[in-house]
């Protein structure tokens, strides 16, 4: 059950009932300046972490716009259906519950802009030790190629549940300090995909693409789906 609060005009639902100092906290995190991403495997703009009392530090999402649209408006989005940052929360409880590793969600939020835009956020808790796929088969190629067994189990529960993953690379599959294999970003993911064959082919084609665009070491490509 989702508990939702407005605080300083911010919509905030949340899995359990959070304290004013939270919701502050939470809602300072929300306002931070947005930071351009380091690099193009990690997405356009990069999340940034705030401390929560009793939770400890957790990374909030701010959502913008790709494509065409963002030279207009970066970030606000059309209140047309559920928010962006709604659908990703209820998302990453679903995929959890299946058994899939995928970031702790903690709070989504979205605040009206105007009569018909919203401004959209996703706080999750922290990864320790974070490091993308990506960049650690590039640093230490040995240490990633292990890891390639875990990440396909979890591919394949998302296929076996038919849940489609829009953006699955390299830079959206994320290692921690244990080795445990997270797939993060599951904005627009869709569930109930009959076509499971369909499905496995996307998932191959869309992750060897980002392994080619990004120069990424051949070895990722030892992944399948299905």
């Amino acid at each position: 059950m989702i508990i939702t609060n407005t605080y300083q005009s911010i919509e905030i639902g949340t899995l359990e009932a959070f304290s004013s100092k939270r919701l502050e906290a939470l809602a300072l995190g929300f306002q931070k300046p947005p930071k351009t991403a380091e690099n193009t495997l990690s997405g356009r703009m990069r999340p940034h972490c705030v401390f929560i009392e009793d939770l400890g530090p957790v990374i909030v999402k701010p959502y913008f716009r790709g494509g065409i649209l963002r030279h207009i408006n970066r970030r606000a989005y059309l209140k047309a259906g559920k928010p962006r940052s709604v659908a990703e929360f209820e998302m990453l409880c679903l995929v959890r519950t299946i058994g899939v590793n995928a970031p702790e969600p903690v709070a989504y939020a979205f605040q009206k802009k105007h009569a018909v835009f919203y401004h959209a956020w996703l706080a999750m808790m922290e990864i320790p030790g974070a490091i993308m796929l990506g960049e650690l088969s590039r640093t230490d190629p040995s240490r990633a190629r292990l890891l390639l067994p875990e990440l396909e189990k979890q591919i394949n529960l998302l296929w076996n549940y038919g849940v489609l993953h829009v953006d699955l690379h390299p830079g959206n599959v994320l290692v921690d300090d244990e080795d445990r294999v997270y797939i993060i970003d599951f904005d627009k993911a869709k569930t109930g995909v009959a076509d499971r064959a369909g499905l496995a082919e996307y998932y191959v084609n869309r992750w060897q693409r980002a392994v080619a665009k990004h120069g990424l070491p051949d070895f990722l490509n030892d992944i399948k789906a299905g």
